[in-house]
């Protein structure tokens, strides 16, 4: 790959990013020159693609003959085009990311971070009141989100329509430079060993069709950790003293409110078990723990770190059809029921979206990375537990 597109929330430090990367890489960096660039193939003033530049289209715009959105989204393109064609550069938002789609060679980056975490951020960049950054953020993200919306649907907001997705308010940004560069040139230095007091953790949510079994497996050896899946609902099995037959009815299944707090229930006593299980083995350390919100349970562990694996749908469809041998349409019927099912788990026991990439360290595209995704995976969580161990108790 031999060019970056970087996607970014206001204030979760795209531009600081996009500017280290063309530095480690020796690459250029288009950032608003890329506007200077759209105006000139369109043979527009620059002011007056400023004027329209991430901006939401306005209503009168919209029936317009020639609606100058148009004339702006045109000209970033065949910019964008032009960019990528020569190559080693680093594009900063524009919608970049979604109008190099189907171009080869194009590494997809998306930042994102909390709002409360990025208005704090601004105000120590800038010397705003936390006032003044809130609405700042609030108002721009409400822009750049109609803009997005518009021009590009739906797809700019699907975690697989990027090879990453990294969190900046856990991840620094020096951190998430390193990995993409070590990504870039397929060059993965080993990080400096982790102290044992680290207590390595890894959690790993994955959609149906994003890795199956085998990539937990393989991550658990390059990583010397010790797998835990079906483990723990043996595990849960026998602490609860019910047949492990009987609790994968219930296994990451959503529960409803009756069920859920009816004291005794076996919906509670599985919330509950799985809590303890899951802190008693992060507290042993050196273990990846698959599925059951792992990541939720282990939120505010100092030395876990949370992966979520997804994968387009075409590519999801294809591994589960190889996998479980099934049609095209039993796969996608099943994909969707397991999405669904998942989505309800999170929401049922943690009021909390299983998709939303705030959950998550980074969020890993193991379609579009194939085994680099394991490469990457490895690498940034040994970042993380260096990081962590440096950290006072």
């Amino acid at each position: 790959m031999n060019v970056v597109t970087i996607t970014r929330d206001f204030g979760a430090g795209g531009y600081e990013v996009a500017e280290r990367l063309a530095q480690a890489l020796g690459w250029e960096l288009l950032d608003r020159e890329l506007l200077h660039r759209a105006a000139a193939v369109e043979h527009l003033p620059d002011a007056e693609l400023e004027r329209l530049d991430e901006k939401a289209i306005s209503l009168a715009d919209r029936f317009r003959l020639h609606s100058p959105h148009q004339r702006y989204l045109h000209g970033l393109r065949e910019a964008a085009l032009q960019a990528a064609a020569r190559g080693n550069v680093v594009l900063v938002g524009r919608g970049t990311g979604h109008l190099l789609t189907d171009v080869p060679n194009v590494l997809h980056l998306r930042l994102v971070a909390p709002k409360e975490w990025r208005a704090g951020r601004m105000m120590a960049k800038e010397g705003w009141t936390r006032e003044h950054a809130l609405a700042r953020c609030t108002e721009e993200d409400r822009i750049r989100e109609r803009f997005t919306r518009y021009f590009f649907g739906e797809a700019p907001f699907q975690a697989a329509s990027y090879h990453l997705t990294f969190n900046t308010e856990r991840v620094p940004l020096d951190d998430v430079v390193s990995s993409v560069v070590a990504l870039i040139r397929n060059n993965w230095p080993a990080p400096a060993t982790a102290p044992p007091s680290a207590r390595r953790v890894l959690t790993l949510a994955r959609e149906l069709g994003a890795g199956e079994n085998s990539f937990p497996i393989v991550l658990g050896e390059r990583l010397n950790l010790q797998v835990c899946d079906r483990d723990v609902l043996e595990q849960e099995a026998i602490r609860l003293g019910v047949p492990a037959s009987e609790l994968e009815k219930i296994d990451e299944q959503p529960a409803g409110i009756f069920q859920r707090f009816r004291p005794g229930s076996l919906y509670q006593r599985y919330f509950e078990a799985l809590g303890q299980i899951m802190n008693e083995l992060a507290a042993r350390g050196d273990v990846l723990l698959v599925g059951r919100g792992g990541s939720r349970f282990l939120r505010d562990h100092p030395h876990a770190f949370h992966v979520r694996l997804v994968a387009p749908l075409s590519v999801r469809v294809r591994r589960v059809m190889e996998h479980r041998w099934m049609r095209e349409g039993p796969a996608r019927k099943l994909i969707a029921e397991s999405d669904e099912q998942r989505s309800r788990f999170y929401e049922s026991y943690f009021g909390a979206s299983w998709a939303d990439p705030l959950e998550y360290h980074v969020t890993v595209n193991s379609g579009l990375l194939g085994p680099s995704a394991v490469d990457l995976t490895a690498f940034a969580a040994g970042q993380h537990w260096i990081r962590s161990s440096e950290r006072p108790a």
